[in-house]
């Protein structure tokens, strides 16, 4: 992951990555949290996106699993280098 600080756009205060992988790694360790990212894992990550003769849905598809990816990638950034930051 990049060094750099993102902006929220609701908000002016700017985050740092690691501040953002620590949010994400207590949100979806914690006990309901893990649920819902064992839900994901399974809807959206274990399973095929493609849809035959289905653009759009598998494209909406994708967009779901690009959103499970990202937050699967804040949790091994905060697992493997986040702590030692």
């Amino acid at each position: 992951m990049k060094k750099t600080k993102r902006r929220l756009s609701s908000s002016s205060q700017e985050l740092t990555e690691r501040q953002i992988a620590s949010a994400f790694y207590n949100t979806f360790t914690s006990g309901d949290g893990g649920l819902v990212y064992e839900w994901l894992q399974n809807q959206y990550n274990n399973t095929s996106s493609f849809v035959p003769g289905e653009p759009e849905t598998t494209a909406y598809n994708e967009g779901c699993r690009a959103v499970f990816l990202q937050i699967k990638k804040n949790l091994d950034y905060w697992e493997t280098k986040g702590k030692e930051l």
